[in-house]
Protein backbone atom coordinates (compact mmCIF):
# COMPACT_ATOMS: atom_id res chain seq x y z
CA UNK A 1 0.00 0.00 0.00
CA UNK A 2 1.18 3.22 -1.18
CA UNK A 3 0.76 6.30 1.38
CA UNK A 4 1.10 10.10 1.11
CA UNK A 5 1.72 12.10 3.94
CA UNK A 6 0.26 16.15 3.75
CA UNK A 7 1.24 17.81 6.98
CA UNK A 8 2.97 20.72 7.75
CA UNK A 9 3.94 19.79 11.42
CA UNK A 10 7.24 18.02 11.37
CA UNK A 11 7.15 16.43 14.52
CA UNK A 12 3.52 15.09 13.57
CA UNK A 13 5.12 14.22 10.30
CA UNK A 14 7.78 12.15 11.63
CA UNK A 15 5.45 10.03 14.26
CA UNK A 16 2.79 9.35 11.50
CA UNK A 17 5.63 7.83 9.66
CA UNK A 18 6.74 5.38 12.42
CA UNK A 19 3.71 4.64 13.63
CA UNK A 20 2.75 3.66 9.92
CA UNK A 21 5.60 1.28 10.28
CA UNK A 22 5.18 -0.58 13.29
CA UNK A 23 1.55 -0.90 11.85
CA UNK A 24 1.90 -2.63 8.34
CA UNK A 25 5.17 -2.89 7.30
CA UNK A 26 3.57 -3.31 3.75
CA UNK A 27 2.96 0.50 3.92
CA UNK A 28 5.45 2.51 1.65
CA UNK A 29 5.90 5.83 2.28
CA UNK A 30 6.17 7.70 -0.69
CA UNK A 31 6.67 11.61 0.47
CA UNK A 32 5.85 14.01 3.18
CA UNK A 33 4.53 17.05 2.08
CA UNK A 34 3.98 19.69 3.87
CA UNK A 35 2.43 23.01 2.00
CA UNK A 36 -0.52 22.94 -0.79
CA UNK A 37 2.04 23.94 -3.40
CA UNK A 38 3.81 21.16 -2.97
CA UNK A 39 1.39 18.95 -3.20
CA UNK A 40 -0.19 19.52 -6.27
CA UNK A 41 2.77 19.32 -8.06
CA UNK A 42 3.92 16.22 -6.41
CA UNK A 43 0.21 14.71 -7.68
CA UNK A 44 0.58 16.34 -11.03
CA UNK A 45 3.61 14.59 -11.74
CA UNK A 46 3.33 11.41 -9.48
CA UNK A 47 0.87 8.55 -9.90
CA UNK A 48 -1.61 8.53 -7.21
CA UNK A 49 -0.98 6.50 -3.85
CA UNK A 50 -3.75 4.34 -2.62
CA UNK A 51 -4.27 6.54 0.29
CA UNK A 52 -3.37 10.05 1.63
CA UNK A 53 -3.25 10.82 5.09
CA UNK A 54 -4.31 14.65 5.24
CA UNK A 55 -3.86 17.10 7.71
CA UNK A 56 -6.48 20.53 7.20
CA UNK A 57 -4.55 23.50 7.98
CA UNK A 58 -1.38 23.52 5.98
CA UNK A 59 1.27 26.51 6.05
CA UNK A 60 0.09 27.80 2.97
CA UNK A 61 -3.69 27.18 2.77
CA UNK A 62 -6.12 24.62 3.73
CA UNK A 63 -5.76 21.36 2.31
CA UNK A 64 -9.00 21.38 0.54
CA UNK A 65 -7.21 23.86 -2.46
CA UNK A 66 -5.17 21.05 -3.49
CA UNK A 67 -8.65 19.23 -4.74
CA UNK A 68 -9.34 22.61 -6.93
CA UNK A 69 -5.97 22.24 -8.47
CA UNK A 70 -6.16 18.39 -8.99
CA UNK A 71 -7.87 15.70 -9.30
CA UNK A 72 -7.33 13.22 -6.75
CA UNK A 73 -8.75 9.40 -6.93
CA UNK A 74 -6.46 8.28 -3.66
CA UNK A 75 -8.38 7.40 -0.76
CA UNK A 76 -8.21 9.80 2.56
CA UNK A 77 -7.58 10.15 5.67
CA UNK A 78 -8.09 13.07 8.10
CA UNK A 79 -4.88 13.65 10.53
CA UNK A 80 -6.88 16.75 12.24
CA UNK A 81 -7.90 19.14 14.84
CA UNK A 82 -10.80 19.91 12.81
CA UNK A 83 -13.93 21.21 14.74
CA UNK A 84 -16.46 18.50 15.59
CA UNK A 85 -19.32 20.08 12.71
CA UNK A 86 -17.05 18.86 10.25
CA UNK A 87 -15.73 15.66 11.48
CA UNK A 88 -18.96 14.52 11.86
CA UNK A 89 -20.13 15.47 8.43
CA UNK A 90 -16.51 13.19 7.19
CA UNK A 91 -18.11 10.32 9.35
CA UNK A 92 -21.63 10.45 7.92
CA UNK A 93 -19.46 10.46 3.98
CA UNK A 94 -17.36 7.43 5.38
CA UNK A 95 -14.12 9.86 5.29
CA UNK A 96 -11.91 8.67 8.40
CA UNK A 97 -10.41 10.70 10.38
CA UNK A 98 -7.83 10.90 12.94
CA UNK A 99 -7.61 13.61 15.66
CA UNK A 100 -4.42 14.94 16.71
CA UNK A 101 -2.63 13.93 18.74
CA UNK A 102 -2.74 10.81 16.89
CA UNK A 103 -3.48 7.42 18.34
CA UNK A 104 -2.32 3.77 17.70
CA UNK A 105 -5.75 1.89 17.98
CA UNK A 106 -7.49 4.86 15.90
CA UNK A 107 -4.30 4.71 13.44
CA UNK A 108 -5.33 1.33 12.99
CA UNK A 109 -8.89 1.14 12.88
CA UNK A 110 -8.91 3.79 10.37
CA UNK A 111 -6.04 1.78 8.47
CA UNK A 112 -8.51 -1.23 8.69
CA UNK A 113 -11.42 0.66 8.01
CA UNK A 114 -9.64 1.31 4.74
CA UNK A 115 -8.40 -2.39 3.80
CA UNK A 116 -11.43 -3.84 3.86
CA UNK A 117 -14.10 -1.08 2.79
CA UNK A 118 -12.74 1.05 0.44
CA UNK A 119 -9.54 -1.39 -0.65
CA UNK A 120 -11.73 -4.30 -1.17
CA UNK A 121 -15.16 -2.23 -2.57
CA UNK A 122 -13.40 0.27 -4.86
CA UNK A 123 -15.30 2.86 -3.59
CA UNK A 124 -14.49 6.15 -4.84
CA UNK A 125 -14.18 9.25 -3.14
CA UNK A 126 -16.37 12.50 -4.47
CA UNK A 127 -13.94 15.79 -3.39
CA UNK A 128 -16.82 17.94 -4.36
CA UNK A 129 -18.76 16.33 -1.38
CA UNK A 130 -15.53 16.19 1.24
CA UNK A 131 -15.05 20.04 0.21
CA UNK A 132 -18.30 21.14 1.31
CA UNK A 133 -17.66 19.30 4.62
CA UNK A 134 -14.74 20.96 5.38
CA UNK A 135 -15.89 24.28 4.30
CA UNK A 136 -19.11 23.89 5.98
CA UNK A 137 -22.48 26.07 4.34
CA UNK A 138 -21.45 28.72 2.67
CA UNK A 139 -23.43 31.89 3.22
CA UNK A 140 -23.93 35.17 1.28
CA UNK A 141 -20.20 37.54 1.44
CA UNK A 142 -21.97 40.19 -0.14
CA UNK A 143 -24.83 42.40 -1.50
CA UNK A 144 -24.67 43.21 -5.25
CA UNK A 145 -25.82 47.10 -5.55
CA UNK A 146 -27.31 48.77 -8.23
CA UNK A 147 -27.38 52.51 -8.26
CA UNK A 148 -27.88 54.52 -11.59
CA UNK A 149 -25.78 52.83 -14.44
CA UNK A 150 -22.86 51.79 -11.52
CA UNK A 151 -22.93 48.25 -9.59
CA UNK A 152 -20.47 47.47 -7.25
CA UNK A 153 -20.77 45.52 -3.84
CA UNK A 154 -21.18 45.90 0.17
CA UNK A 155 -19.51 43.17 2.62
CA UNK A 156 -22.15 41.76 4.48
CA UNK A 157 -20.16 42.32 7.39
CA UNK A 158 -21.19 45.81 6.73
CA UNK A 159 -24.65 45.29 6.97
CA UNK A 160 -26.47 46.35 10.53
CA UNK A 161 -30.11 44.90 9.65
CA UNK A 162 -31.91 43.67 5.89
CA UNK A 163 -35.76 44.96 6.38
CA UNK A 164 -38.55 45.49 3.81
CA UNK A 165 -40.97 48.59 3.70
CA UNK A 166 -43.28 49.32 1.12
CA UNK A 167 -43.21 45.76 -0.41
CA UNK A 168 -39.07 46.70 -1.48
CA UNK A 169 -36.27 45.43 0.09
CA UNK A 170 -32.89 47.02 1.69
CA UNK A 171 -30.34 46.78 3.52
CA UNK A 172 -28.62 49.49 6.28
CA UNK A 173 -25.00 50.06 6.35
CA UNK A 174 -23.29 50.32 9.88
CA UNK A 175 -22.30 53.85 8.19
CA UNK A 176 -26.27 54.27 7.84
CA UNK A 177 -26.45 54.11 4.19
CA UNK A 178 -29.81 52.25 2.99
CA UNK A 179 -29.34 50.12 -0.57
CA UNK A 180 -32.41 48.70 -2.29
CA UNK A 181 -31.69 44.83 -3.26
CA UNK A 182 -33.15 42.36 -5.40
CA UNK A 183 -33.09 39.53 -2.82
CA UNK A 184 -36.49 39.15 -0.25
CA UNK A 185 -36.39 38.58 3.66
CA UNK A 186 -37.50 35.07 2.81
CA UNK A 187 -34.44 34.22 0.56
CA UNK A 188 -31.43 35.67 2.54
CA UNK A 189 -32.95 34.36 6.12
CA UNK A 190 -31.09 30.73 4.78
CA UNK A 191 -27.88 32.54 2.95
CA UNK A 192 -26.80 35.15 6.16
CA UNK A 193 -24.73 33.39 8.26
CA UNK A 194 -26.54 32.66 11.39
CA UNK A 195 -24.24 33.37 13.68
CA UNK A 196 -24.27 36.94 12.88
CA UNK A 197 -27.97 37.51 11.68
CA UNK A 198 -31.06 36.22 13.02
CA UNK A 199 -34.49 36.73 11.44
CA UNK A 200 -36.69 38.70 14.42
CA UNK A 201 -39.66 39.44 12.57
CA UNK A 202 -41.37 39.58 9.05
CA UNK A 203 -39.74 42.87 8.23
CA UNK A 204 -35.96 42.83 9.71
CA UNK A 205 -32.94 40.14 9.67
CA UNK A 206 -30.43 42.10 12.43
CA UNK A 207 -26.94 41.70 12.89
CA UNK A 208 -26.01 40.72 16.25
CA UNK A 209 -23.59 44.40 15.81
CA UNK A 210 -26.09 46.32 15.02
CA UNK A 211 -28.18 45.74 18.80
CA UNK A 212 -28.21 48.54 21.21
CA UNK A 213 -30.40 47.48 23.93
CA UNK A 214 -33.11 44.71 24.35
CA UNK A 215 -35.99 45.97 26.49
CA UNK A 216 -38.53 43.78 27.96
CA UNK A 217 -42.44 44.79 26.32
CA UNK A 218 -45.87 43.49 26.75
CA UNK A 219 -47.11 40.22 26.72
CA UNK A 220 -43.70 38.35 26.82
CA UNK A 221 -42.10 40.14 23.59
CA UNK A 222 -39.38 42.22 23.25
CA UNK A 223 -38.51 45.73 21.55
CA UNK A 224 -35.04 46.10 20.03
CA UNK A 225 -32.78 49.42 20.02
CA UNK A 226 -30.64 49.39 17.22
CA UNK A 227 -27.83 51.30 16.13
CA UNK A 228 -28.08 53.13 13.26
CA UNK A 229 -31.97 53.59 14.05
CA UNK A 230 -34.29 51.57 12.03
CA UNK A 231 -37.23 53.21 10.33
CA UNK A 232 -40.11 51.87 13.03
CA UNK A 233 -40.20 49.67 16.24
CA UNK A 234 -38.70 46.30 15.86
CA UNK A 235 -41.08 43.87 17.68
CA UNK A 236 -39.96 40.37 18.81
CA UNK A 237 -42.70 38.24 19.11
CA UNK A 238 -43.31 36.02 22.46
CA UNK A 239 -42.86 32.42 20.22
CA UNK A 240 -39.70 34.20 18.90
CA UNK A 241 -38.63 35.86 21.44
CA UNK A 242 -37.25 32.12 22.88
CA UNK A 243 -34.97 31.49 20.33
CA UNK A 244 -33.38 34.74 19.91
CA UNK A 245 -32.66 34.97 23.40
CA UNK A 246 -30.84 31.90 22.62
CA UNK A 247 -29.04 33.27 19.87
CA UNK A 248 -28.45 36.21 21.77
CA UNK A 249 -26.87 34.35 24.60
CA UNK A 250 -24.42 32.18 21.99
Amino acid sequence: MNALIIEDESLAADRLVKMLSKEDDNINVLAVLDTVEKSVAYLRDNPFPDVIFLDIELGDGKSFDIFEEVTVNSHIIFTTAFDEYAIKAFKYNSIDYLLKPLKKAELATAIQKFKHYFAMSGASIDMSTIMKALRGKEYKTRFLITAGPKLYSVNTSDVAFVYTKDRQHFIKTFAGLDYTIDNNLDELESQLNPEHFFRVNRQFIINHGAIDQVFAWFDGKLKLQVNPPAYEDIIISRLRAMDFKKWLGK
